[in-house]
């Protein structure tokens, strides 16, 4: 089984911008090296119909534009980038660098220059025959198709890349698979539980974030003693905040190994961690809410969002998650931790707009009406919390009688 450690190293070269690109250069530079390998198969009459001339010729043109392309799309997207971080959130930056079709339109680009290149080099000596400049032909034009698709595709692309509406987009595609993966497996495999308040604490031995449990290690290393997960990815470590109880003193050895099982890196990330896509989202709707954007409509967007979120989750919650530790409690995700990474922050920076606090408001009285024992009680206490800061920032008794009649509803919907 793939250590988490590994698992995150993978993950992170698998979606990193420069692994397409050097996949389809080292394609590219394989089909030049393989050429001869495949020319025997050519038929004389292929051989007789395509000279030197028309394998160079298109390598040329390839080699002399590819690259210029490559550059410019990489321009367009660092700028796209920018703006977005500037727009919406500099957290959402990492999604939006993995997006799909800009990595293969970029990566065909660089694929293809690198193809071309090697390919006038290889003209240049003995290495090619003549049936396998035939081959090199037919590769060419695989890749002007490839080429062509790539561009057209890349220039849909950019009508929508680095806008707003485009980060929420991802940030609720990242938030969701992070909410169904704790949805389908809530405490890990181990079992639900508050930690005991007597027992044996572990701390880390560095700050940082948490990005991943190894609970298979810590369950290993463990054997039947009892333990208790006090933390969950995202949450902030340090030498003083304790990470596991045990019912009994630990050795050096077992604890220097369940230190390891812990993942402590410098950023939050949105795979494990459903917290952090709300708090980014939030964080969006807090950027259209200041005095320089004043763009209620996102706010309400994100709302909405979140509402929806948060619902699905609670339908995809496992009713009996399988138990693969009985030895580990974990500690639950907060309810109430969630629906204020989600909405508080927007109710504070939007308590003197009365359509967002409408909105959020109904989006409150949607999630406590959809499972009412697990949204009810933070839903009423968030309803009360943003009425309170409106009554602060309205100036208008309408307005205010408004909400109020609103915020009424969820309030005596028990």
């Amino acid at each position: 089984m793939i250590s988490v450690h590994v698992e995150k190293v993978l993950t992170r070269t698998r979606t990193s911008l420069w692994f397409r690109p050097a996949l389809y250069a080292a394609v590219a530079v394989a089909t030049l090296l393989l050429a001869p390998v495949v020319a025997p198969f050519i038929p004389d009459r292929l051989v007789r119909l395509i000279g030197l001339d028309g394998v160079y010729d298109l390598l040329d043109a390839l080699a002399n534009t590819l690259l210029a392309v490559a550059i410019f799309s990489l321009g367009i997207m660092a700028s796209s980038m920018q703006a977005a971080a500037g727009a919406a959130t500099p957290r959402a930056r990492p999604l939006l660098m993995q997006d799909r079709t800009a990595q293969n339109a970029i990566s065909t680009f660089i694929g293809g220059f690198i193809f071309a290149i090697v390919g006038v080099v290889g003209l240049s000596t003995s290495y090619y025959n003549d049936a396998s400049r035939v081959v090199l032909f037919f590769a060419s034009c695989i890749v002007i198709a490839a080429v062509i698709l790539s561009l057209i595709r890349w220039i849909g692309r950019l009508s929508s890349l680095g806008g707003v509406s485009e980060v929420i987009d991802r940030l609720e595609e990242a938030t969701a698979a992070a909410l169904a993966a704790h949805a389908r497996d809530p405490f890990m495999g181990g079992l639900p539980g508050l930690p005991p308040p007597d027992g044996f604490d572990l701390f880390p031995d560095r700050f940082g974030y948490l990005e991943a449990v190894n609970i298979q290690e810590i369950a290993r290393t463990a054997g039947h003693i009892p333990l208790c997960l006090l933390v969950r990815p995202g949450a902030y470590l340090d030498p003083t905040r304790p990470v596991l109880r045990a019912s009994r003193a630990l050795d050096e050895e077992t604890a220097a190994r369940l230190r390891a099982a812990f993942v402590i890196g410098p950023d939050r990330q949105f795979d494990r961690d459903p917290r952090f896509g709300l708090i980014v989202l939030s964080e969006v709707a807090s950027r259209a809410l200041s005095p320089g954007v004043n763009d209620p409509g996102t706010a309400i967007d994100v709302i909405g969002t979140s509402v929806g979120l948060l619902a699905r989750w609670s339908d995809d919650l496992a009713p009996g998650p399988e138990v693969r530790h009985p030895q580990l409690h974990i500690a639950p995700l907060s309810v109430t931790d969630l629906m204020e990474d989600a909405f508080r922050w927007i109710a504070r920076d939007g308590a003197g707009q009365l359509e967002v606090q409408i909105r959020l408001q109904k989006g409150l009285a949607t999630l406590a009406a959809h499972d009412p024992v697990l949204f009810g009680p933070a839903a009423r206490a968030l309803s009360q919390e943003a009425l309170d800061r409106a009554a602060r920032a309205m100036e208008l008794p309408q307005d205010i009688e408004r909400l109020r009649a609103e915020a009424a509803r969820l309030a005596t919907a028990e």
